[in-house]
């Protein structure tokens, strides 16, 4: 695990723009209530989610797991009867999926900032709430998990030695192409 550090600017930011969050030094994460109010294509959304990320990274990965710690988006898939990925929630921990892996550092080419971060869980909680108030989605989103794979590589071609590395680790072994075509073909991994 990889520790984030906050600058004084980070800091500073969180006091002024997002006072509902609190730094807890003693466990390194920032948790509390993220009020956010967005407007897409004219849609204005005022929300406010408890969520909490520690301050450290896992894996190769540039950003913290977030997790929504008031169950609410749980409460929106049950009262729709849908599962918790349409929401892009990874478990019932409420565990965001924020952003596909291989996008991350097109998204944050210097590494983590915190700006950037606060502002995309903004995004992605406005997503789930627009999604919530007119049952459907403000804009297309990354499909989740291995059908966000097959979607990325043909999105953008950049991508594909991503995918074929995450294809080759979930096979265990080197692929050959007609391997790799035959699995993107059937959209299965």
């Amino acid at each position: 695990m990889e520790q984030i550090e906050l600058s004084d600017r980070d800091k500073a930011l969180l006091r002024e723009n997002y006072p509902g969050l609190r730094i807890i030094g003693s466990e390194n994460v920032i948790r509390g209530i993220l009020v956010f109010n967005l407007t897409y294509i004219e849609k204005t959304i005022k929300g406010k989610f408890n969520i909490e990320f520690y301050l450290s990274t896992v894996g190769n990965k540039i950003l913290p797991i977030v997790r929504e710690t008031n169950g609410e988006i749980l409460k929106i898939a049950k009262r729709k009867n849908i599962d918790l990925k349409a929401l892009h929630v990874n478990n019932e921990e409420g565990e965001l999926c924020l952003i596909i892996p291989p996008k991350e550092n097109k998204r944050y080419p210097s590494g983590f900032d915190l700006k950037e971060f606060l502002h995309h869980i903004e995004e992605h909680l406005y997503w789930v709430s627009f999604y919530d108030r007119f049952e459907k989605p403000p804009w297309k989103a990354q499909a989740h998990g291995d059908d966000g794979y097959i979607e990325l590589y043909h999105e953008d071609k950049s991508f594909r030695p991503d995918v074929i590395e995450v294809l080759q680790n979930r096979a265990k072994h080197k692929l050959s192409r007609p391997e790799i075509r035959r699995i993107i073909r059937n959209r299965k991994l």
